[in-house]
């Protein structure tokens, strides 16, 4: 832009100076010619003062008459001025002609001057003065007459260069005129061009400077050019952008700091609801001072206003407990005098009310540039509630939470503390009791798990009751409980308290409106030398439970090594049973069932054995305990009962009769338990095609007894498909008579142990007559079980005992024997009969 300026400035001035150079020659030859001019003016002048002088002089001459002296001086006079303008006259630049002429003219002058003198010199002389003057007078007309026509001349020519010097003024004044007006013109044109070339750009620039102060920073000024605006244009787009940057990037600053200031409003908010809300209470120690500020949170915990507590360290320290004080003390200097890196530590302080609280306090000294502390602050916590939460999570560490009673681990602490105590001192007998609830499983899956919680709970009082204070009962898990006896004299203590045990849960126990009997078996391990390890104890005594549950319910066994190869063997049993019926090793015998007033077969009792590949046969008193235990007793006992039908369904068309055949069949406490037993029966009974009113179940009165609810509710289910309901083992359990009146049930089993002590002169018949006249009242039939000698069948007929089965008449069967057994001679005359 600027070369454009000066380029557009350097034309006007061209153009200017070119006119002013053609003006400048004009009015040079102008002035030249006006010069030639003046001087014409000034030469006619001379020559009118010429002719004057000369007119004067020839006056003079004419009018001299005798005295010419007189004059003489102011003829000189003129003569001299004659000469001088000739003189000036012959100066000036005329044409050859003119030139010569005024040479002629000087030159007369000069003459007509030397004449004047002789004339003046003459005037002693009359005639010469006269001729003098006569020939001064001719000179001088000759002068005039020659200036006249040199006056004409010059006068022509002045004229002439008046009017040739008045064209050229005119001239030059169009000339100036003309330069004028163009360098008007063309300054115009510069100053549109250079109006808009600075304009344009410098208007683009101002909207653009609007534009941005508007908020608009990313505008960007649509000019380019070489020049200094379009440079200017570039570096504002350039400043735009960077400006634009820089205004994102401090907006982002801003909204960073934004965030920042709000985050920080929020947390010294935050802070200020967490010290006034939250549990922790401030304090600030002006250790130069010694004063303390507590904050009205530090004293709330304490139970105290504001204004009940002062400023001093002695508020503080003096309300911790006694035992705490040195510590805190302690830790408080090694944090102060630096040695330790900040402070930390729980104590007691007592509270308004005479309690002692737990503190947790943390501090952190503020030190100057010397290291000297000269402040303190920090928060204190009340921690009571976690040091009670801590204290109740180790006693529920080593507590069962169900019973409260110790928990295996701290049994097993305990019981390692007197084996250890035994060894080192000697002489200290201990003895482990381990006990485990029988058939708990059938009660919690019948009456539900809030009965057999409440069930462990009572078996749990009822042991802590049996003991002495020293002593420790523990539950082991799930229904088993370990009893640990210190410091006893012999065995026989062990084995009264089990007795005790075993009386006091003889009673049954009263639970949600149950009357549930807690049979439990025990086993009793003594304390010896052998052991080192509580593990060792317990697992013997667990062994000797097991030998007591293998060999009946509610028994004690006291452990001894035979009983680990028993146990051994218990377990390769276990983990055989569960392949049984997948290798079908299992099968069915039949005892036949005899109505005894007419020798009648009525029907069977299937029983299950166990056909083992190296053990032979295996009886159910070995494996359905067992199998109980493990849960195969359900697939077992629902393969029993498919086969025993199917065989039934064989047998009656085999051997019809009226009524037809009946089947017998045991099923375990866990089978009644469960909720679909009705339905799976009937299932069966569909499957192979027997009539529901040829099958009985047969279920202990214990297992009734345990749940009566739900085996009332399950046997009426069976009894209104037309099953019959007998009682097997009947007079061996707990059974409450009140109950039997609402039992859906057919008959009942006396069981084998009361036939047996039967003998020849009818004495231990007791039992069996109380049984005989119950079933009698209740309107149930009767079946004796065991019968195996002649005066055992004669005397149960004599007690008007309807049916009977036992060795007498046959033996356990395989369905292939009973054909034989059937064409016996004496049977057939039973069956006509």
């Amino acid at each position: 832009m600027k070369r454009k300026i000066i380029l557009s400035f350097l034309a006007v001035f061209l153009i200017s100076s070119m006119g002013a150079m053609f003006a400048y020659v004009h009015v040079r030859n102008t002035n030249d010619m006006l010069s030639r001019l003046i001087n014409l003016h000034q030469i006619e002048t001379l020559r009118q003062q010429l002719i004057k002088s000369i007119q004067t002089v020839q006056s003079d001459l004419y009018t001299v008459h005798t005295e010419l002296g007189i004059k003489l001086d102011s003829i000189i006079e003129d003569v001299a001025t004659l000469d001088q303008a000739a003189q000036k006259c012959t100066s000036c630049h005329h044409a050859p002609e003119i030139a010569r002429s005024l040479e002629e003219l000087q030159q007369l002058i000069v003459t007509y001057q030397d004449s004047l003198s002789y004339y003046i010199t003459a005037a002693a002389n009359t005639d010469q003065i006269n001729k003098n003057k006569m020939e001064a007078a001719q000179i001088g007309n000759r002068i005039l007459i020659k200036t006249e026509d040199m006056s004409m001349l010059a006068s022509s020519k002045l004229k002439a260069v008046t009017t040739e010097a008045l064209q050229k003024v005119k001239k030059v004044t169009s000339i100036l005129l003309a330069t004028m007006l163009l360098a008007l013109v063309l300054g115009v044109i510069v100053a549109i061009y250079l109006t808009r070339a600075i304009t344009r750009p410098i208007d683009a620039l101002l909207d653009a400077t609007r534009i941005i102060a508007s908020g608009n920073l990313s505008y960007a000024v649509e000019y380019s050019d070489k020049n200094e605006f379009g440079e200017l244009a570039s570096h504002f787009n350039d400043m735009s952008s960077s400006l634009h940057d820089s205004y994102t990037k401090l907006e982002e600053e801003i909204a960073e700091r934004k965030k920042s200031e709000a985050a920080l409003s929020e947390s010294e908010e935050r802070f200020a609801l967490a010290a006034q809300g939250s549990n922790d209470g401030l304090w600030d120690w002006d250790l130069r001072n010694n004063v303390i500020y507590f904050s009205s949170r530090w004293k709330s915990m304490l139970g105290y206003a504001d204004d009940e507590i002062g400023n001093l360290p002695e508020e503080w320290l003096g309300r911790v407990h006694p035992d705490d004080r040195p510590e805190i003390e302690v830790r408080i200097a090694a944090h102060i005098n630096g040695r330790n890196p900040h402070f930390e530590n729980e104590f007691r302080m007592m509270h308004m009310d005479g309690a002692y609280r737990w503190m947790l306090s943390r501090g952190m000294a503020v030190r100057n540039d010397s290291g000297q502390a000269y402040r303190m602050a920090g928060s204190q916590t009340d921690i009571t509630a976690r040091k009670t939460a801590t204290e109740q999570l180790v006693y529920n560490a080593f507590h069962d939470a169900l019973t409260n009673l110790p928990n295996r681990s701290l049994f097993m602490d305990r019981l390692q503390h007197v084996i250890t105590t035994s060894t080192r001192r000697g002489a200290i007998l201990y003895a482990v009791i381990f006990l485990d609830l029988d058939r708990f499983k059938v009660i919690n899956d019948t009456l539900g798990h809030l009965v057999g919680d409440k069930l462990l709970v009572a078996v749990g009082q009822k042991l802590a009751e049996c003991i002495r204070p020293g002593d420790t009962v523990a539950r082991i898990g799930g229904d088993e409980f370990s009893i640990l006896l210190e410091g006893i004299s012999e065995l026989k203590d062990a084995i009264d308290v089990a007795d005790r045990i075993h009386q006091r849960l003889a009673v049954p126990l009263v639970i949600e409106e149950h009357d549930v009997y807690a049979a439990i078996s025990i086993g009793i391990a003594l304390g010896s030398a052998v052991y080192d390890r509580a593990e060792q104890v317990l697992r013997d005594a667990d062994i000797a439970m097991y030998e007591a549950k293998k060999r009946g319910n509610s028994r004690s066994e006291v452990f001894d090594p035979g009983m680990h190869a028993s146990i051994l063997e218990r377990i390769q049993l276990e983990s055989e049973l569960h392949g049984v019926l997948d290798h079908n090793e299992l099968t069915l015998v039949y005892q036949p069932i005899v109505d005894l007033t007419t020798h009648r077969l009525v029907g069977f009792e299937a029983l299950v054995r166990w056909n083992h590949p190296t053990r032979g046969l295996v009886f159910p008193t070995e494996f359905i305990s067992l199998a109980e235990e493990t849960g195969m007793i359900v697939k077992i006992g629902e393969w029993i009962l498919r086969e025993a039908c199917r065989e039934l369904g064989v047998l009656q068309q085999r051997f019809p009769s009226q009524p037809p055949l009946k089947m017998s069949i045991n099923i375990s406490g866990r089978q009644f338990a469960q909720e679909n037993l009705a339905d799976m029966v009937a299932g069966i009974l569909e499957e192979t095609g027997v009539a529901p009113h040829s099958l009985a179940i047969e279920v202990t009165e214990s297992m009734l007894m345990e749940n009566i609810d739900v085996a009332v509710s399950t046997m009426n289910r069976l009894r209104d498909m037309g099953i019959h309901i007998h009682i097997d083992d009947f007079g061996t359990g707990y059974s409450s008579l009140s109950y039997l009146h609402s039992l859906p049930i057919d008959a009942l089993k006396i069981d084998r142990s009361f036939i047996s002590k039967l003998n020849a002169k009818g004495e231990n018949q007791e039992i069996i007559l109380s049984i005989m006249s119950l079933a009698k009242s209740l309107n149930f039939d009767v079946i004796a079980e065991g019968v195996e000698l002649d005066h055992q069948l004669e005397q149960m007929k004599g007690l008007d005992c309807r049916f009977g089965q036992g060795f007498i008449f046959s033996k356990p069967m395989k369905p292939d024997d009973i054909d034989a057994w059937m064409q016996a001679e004496e049977l057939k005359t039973w069956i006509k009969e």
